[in-house]
């Protein structure tokens, strides 16, 4: 295998580890805040937590694409700043509306319905600003970097909501989740003046979404990229808050091993993001991305066969690692497929296409896992599929050839 490119081992710039100070600071409220409206939801049954998280992943897609038009409009910079200072003026007024009204269903529903609309802004912003603070040979270890701390987070993340909620619920982590934006506001506003904008799109928005469609979906290679990160999301990314937790009811384990599990997959995730980080991407990470995917085939279908909790868990870190090979390679690639004025357009895109994928594929997977083949055979069923994905995709030689730079 090749190995990494002398370029990738360079130095990534100061204010890219200023920004994911604050990216980091900002996830951990996220997540926090993510916690707590699950959390407040749940206490009013089923049903009504399943509408008010519906009701924030709906506008959160309806907006997307004008989210990514608007955010090459006018900079990523920009729209990523006015999102955050909008996040912290509505977690900021949630602490008194909370200590006032308490926690009903009028208030989730409102926050959930502002809280998907600033995303559809935020996140195309967001997963744009790798690419405009380094190098496009930078940009793997830059998201390493980016994943490595995400793994650190998903678990820290909960687990503070978790504290927060129990010692004043819904108050106290919107009032954490507002101090982490108000952080990521002073670090955006430092970098206003070492962010180099990317050329603005002059189109109307409309126009501007549609040449960002013909962009993803016109280039060879970001098209082959977009379609098999489509369907491997549909597959892959379920596996935390869908498959995992119905394997461990399956072998009737508590929620304690279940937790033990979904975290061990993640540290797979994240030993490969490290090893890119350090080390940087390989100079065919196509065909790195596509083995990543028989590596996770092969976790899924270790799941589907072992009954012990020490083996299940090799399964899962086998999966990681390759779930981490395949995003590692995958997403540097399509960044650097496209001009830096097309990224929020380009990002707005990628979350679509996975947010399109997990509609799909979570309500069929667990419709399947009902059935007489069980979760187990769900399990089998992926890595065959998963597999598949990666084999057709090495088949097509504009993804084994593609490099970074």
């Amino acid at each position: 295998m090749t190995p990494p490119a002398d370029s990738d081992t360079q130095r990534i710039p100061g204010r890219y580890w200023l920004w994911l100070f604050g990216a980091a600071v900002s996830l951990l409220g996220d997540l926090t805040i993510t916690f707590a409206i699950g959390w407040s939801a749940s206490k009013h049954g089923g049903s009504v937590a399943g509408l008010i998280l519906l009701l924030a992943a709906a506008p959160r897609a309806a907006l997307l694409l004008v989210g990514g038009a608007i955010g090459d409009r006018f900079g990523a910079p920009r729209v990523l700043l006015i999102s955050c200072t909008a996040m912290f003026v509505v977690t900021g007024a949630l602490v008194p509306a909370t200590l006032a009204a308490g926690e009903p269903v009028w208030l989730l529903v409102c926050l959930a319905l502002v809280v998907g609309v600033i995303d559809a802004f935020f996140l195309p912003s967001s997963r744009a600003m790798p690419r405009l603070l380094v190098p496009p040979q930078q940009v793997p270890r830059a998201l390493a970097s980016f994943q490595v701390t995400g793994v650190i987070f998903a678990v820290t993340g909960t687990a503070v909501g978790g504290i927060l909620v129990t010692w004043s619920g819904l108050t106290a982590a919107a009032a954490f989740d507002a101090i982490t934006f108000g952080i990521m506001i002073v670090v955006l506003l430092i970098l206003r003046t070492s962010t180099v904008p990317a050329p603005p799109s002059q189109a109307g928005i409309f126009k501007s979404i549609a040449e960002g469609l013909r962009i993803a979906f016109g280039k060879p290679l970001t098209r082959a990229l977009l379609i098999t990160m489509t369907l491997a999301a549909g597959l892959l990314m379920p596996m935390d808050s869908l498959v995992l937790p119905l394997l461990a009811r399956h072998h009737e384990w508590d929620a304690k091993t279940a937790g033990l599990v979904i975290a061990t997959r993640s540290i797979g995730v994240g030993v490969v993001s490290f090893r890119i980080l350090i080390r940087g991407a390989f100079q065919r990470p196509g065909v790195v991305a596509m083995l990543g995917l028989f590596g996770a085939a092969i976790g899924y279908v270790g799941l589907s066969l072992v009954d012990s909790i020490p083996l299940t868990i090799a399964a899962a870190i086998i999966s990681g690692i390759g779930v981490g090979a395949f995003t590692g390679h995958v997403l540097p690639l399509l960044m650097n497929s496209v001009e830096r004025g097309y990224q929020s357009r380009l990002q707005s895109v990628i979350v679509l296409c996975q947010s399109l994928a997990l509609v799909l594929m979570n309500p069929l997977l667990g419709w399947i896992s009902d059935q007489s083949v069980g979760i187990t055979g769900v399990c089998l069923g992926i890595g065959i599929a998963v597999a598949l994905i990666g084999a057709i995709a090495l088949s097509r030689r504009v993804i084994r050839t593609a490099t970074v730079s």
